[in-house]
């Protein structure tokens, strides 16, 4: 492999940026500025996106390690010599096209020279030896050092989700989703558009659940993105557009529409006949809205800055309320959200309550009301669900089907996995 020097560098500076926010600043944000600013291209680019993004899902696991080997407490050593050592042991643990020398020496050349001795020591004591011993027990442990999460989040899963789905879903946030599309129905259909992905070259699976989607494996990003035919939306989003089931005529809100996905669903769900209302609290981000419709061809979209937790005297047949929350559902594209302290999404639940409660006047006596989070924890999804319906005797929860799912209730909890991400949906109307 040819690689610019720079490579490993800029990982380094990139992780240390994040070390010293906290997580704040989004791995993936930093790395898009990082290709940009040194002109990164193909194996260089990728190696970036690689060491950056597995140093940071593996974070606790390879802090594991490297205490295995360190005399001195990890807080105790600087941070550029922690992040090396970071990058030295996903290296040689996981990038098995890495050369070992190579992956020690590069290492151990970035390092100041007070600590390439104590670097260079870890990263062959490491290679050394034939076995890292995990814990065991508890579970909670185990599964934080074993899958890299923090053990308070793994005791929440736990204690929600049982032990051994939980493991499943802490696995799942290791694993590199696949690009899933939506097909633009105003402009084709799922069958050719896949003849065309496949013409470029394009591993393409259409998805068992939504009629729309199809997930695809390949090099860059298709260009049937630039030229309109589709767009990136998980599969899971997909499904909370069908449950809404909106069509030609409705007049729709989307309280918390950016970046657009769902409302530009919604359009060609509707053959792009009726209205939507598309909302955000921030007007700097309602142009992502627009342009994406334009590119798509749909024209009945009209946008609008607005807090969505003040009530309007507006009436709409169907109202999208995806929520701002935790994203617990989406880690695997998003791997520092499973680091984010539990106790700093306690603010959450009373924005989504006050929410869903202002939009939900806007509703139509007969009219669908959608509530949904890319998360998968209750305090955020049943538990607001039935608070509301609770102190609103003059809505109900609907119970649906979608493919494969049954909801009864009216409420589905989607569980992360390689195909789709976690989300959750509740489907209400409002009696007369």
């Amino acid at each position: 492999m040819t690689e610019n020097k720079n490579v490993r560098r800029a990982a380094l500076d990139i992780l240390m940026r994040m070390e010293k926010d906290e997580g704040e600043g989004y791995s993936n944000r930093l790395i898009d500025s990082a290709i940009s600013k040194y002109a990164f291209e193909g194996a260089d680019r990728a190696l970036l996106s690689q060491i950056v993004s597995g140093v940071t899902e593996r974070r606790i696991t390879l802090d594991h390690i490297i205490q295995k080997f360190s005399k001195a407490p990890l807080s105790k050593l600087d941070r550029d010599a922690l992040c090396l050592l970071r990058m030295g042991i996903y290296q040689l643990r996981y990038l098995d096209r890495i050369p070992s020398h190579a992956a020690v020496n590069e290492t151990v050349n970035l390092a100041r020279s007070r600590s390439r001795g104590f670097i260079n020591a870890i990263l062959r004591s490491y290679l050394r030896t034939d076995e890292i011993k995990f814990p065991e027990k508890p579970d909670d442990l185990r599964l934080s050092v074993a899958y890299s999460a923090p053990r308070e989040l793994c005791a929440r899963f736990i204690s929600v989700f049982g032990v051994k789905e939980s493991e499943r879903i802490l696995a799942s946030f290791l694993e590199t989703p696949a690009l899933t599309l939506r097909v633009n129905t105003l402009k084709t259909t799922r069958d050719k558009l896949i003849s065309l992905l496949e013409s470029e070259g394009f591993e393409c699976e259409p998805t068992a659940t939504s009629p729309y989607g199809i997930r695809v494996n390949g090099s860059g990003l298709p260009s049937a993105i630039a030229s309109g035919l589709c767009y990136v939306q998980d599969e899971a989003s997909q499904i909370s557009s069908l449950v809404l089931d909106p069509r030609e005529g409705d007049t729709l809100l989307d309280a918390c529409a950016c970046p657009g996905g769902k409302s530009h669903s919604a359009a060609m769900l509707m053959n792009n006949k009726g209205s939507i209302t598309s909302c955000d609290l921030h007007a700097s981000k309602l142009p992502l809205i627009s342009s994406g419709a334009e590119r798509l061809g749909i024209s009945i979209i009209k946008t609008e800055e607005r807090d969505s937790s003040i009530p309007t005297n507006e009436k709409y047949s169907k109202i999208i309320c995806d929520v701002p929350c935790s994203g617990l559902g989406v880690a695997a594209k998003k791997t520092e959200i499973k680091y984010r302290p539990l106790a700093k999404n306690a603010e959450l639940p009373p924005l989504q309550y006050s929410i869903l409660c202002a939009v939900s006047q806007s509703l139509e006596v007969g009219g669908t009301l959608v509530y949904s989070t890319c998360t998968i924890l209750p305090d955020e999804n049943e538990k607001i669900v039935e608070k509301f319906l609770s102190e609103h005797k003059d809505f109900e929860a609907v119970p649906f089907t979608v493919g494969e799912f049954n909801a009864p209730v009216g409420i589905l909890t989607l569980l992360p996995c390689t195909e789709r991400d976690g989300f959750f949906i509740s489907k209400i109307t409002r009696k007369s």
